[in-house]
């Protein structure tokens, strides 16, 4: 087993000495219940959390291939989690990434899932400027770390702005990502792809996105989400 180089473990001191401070000066604010010091995600709003067994985690899609998208999700999407996922997305709390991920890749264990490659659901170039992160992309981060697979962040792009989801009805839902996304050949091609986002409602987004990657030769394509609406 490798180990860490001297300069890289100063760093890694380095760098949880600061969190550290910053937690003393900034208190973390929990974002389900909105406490501080009791960390970004507190253990009660944890016990509150429908989070779903193995057995109820799952939800098959048909696709216009004839194919099935599964879809796993954590947990439901209802109080504290929605408020925390608001928090994460909306009100600048890219904190709660970790803790968020964290039982996307225990459901992912229990139901002995595998892929080849993470690929988390893109943002359009201007909503990322405005919003300063992907959500997908930080919680794919964390889940590769936690399962061993790759992520491919640059494998599907979206291509058009969209209107936000959560404010359409379903019918609307699939006309704003029609033709909202593009996979890149190279990335995809005979790989088995597991779709990482935070929220799953209609499964428009995750229809069309997997849609996009069977095209583009994907072998297979899932999806896992934090939550389901």
């Amino acid at each position: 087993m490798s180990r860490m180089s001297a300069p890289a473990v100063a760093i890694a001191h380095t760098r949880r000495a600061f969190a550290f401070l910053l937690d003393l000066l900034y208190p973390p604010r929990c974002g389900g219940c909105d406490r501080y010091g009791e960390g970004w995600w507190c253990c009660a709003c944890n016990a509150r959390t429908h989070w779903l067994s193995t057995r109820e985690s799952q939800v098959a899609l048909a696709l216009p291939s004839g194919e099935s998208l599964v879809v796993i999700s954590a947990a439901t999407f209802a109080p504290p989690l929605r408020e925390g996922i608001h928090r994460f997305k909306y009100e600048s709390q890219p904190q709660l990434a970790e803790a968020f991920a964290a039982p996307m890749s225990t459901i992912w264990r229990a139901g002995g899932l595998s892929a080849d490659v993470i690929v988390p659901v893109p943002l359009h170039a201007a909503r990322l400027r405005e919003r300063g992160f992907n959500q997908s992309a930080m919680l794919a981060r964390h889940v590769s770390a936690a399962v061993g697979i790759p992520v491919a962040a640059s494998a599907l792009r979206r291509i058009r702005p969209t209107q936000q989801q959560a404010h359409l009805d379903a019918t609307a839902r699939k006309e704003n990502v029609r033709d909202a996304f593009a996979a890149l050949p190279a990335l995809v091609a005979g790989r088995a792809i597991m779709l990482v986002d935070d929220v799953f409602t209609t499964g428009a987004t995750l229809m069309e996105c997997a849609n996009v990657l069977l095209r583009a030769g994907a072998r297979s394509v899932s999806a896992l989400t934090l939550a389901r609406a």
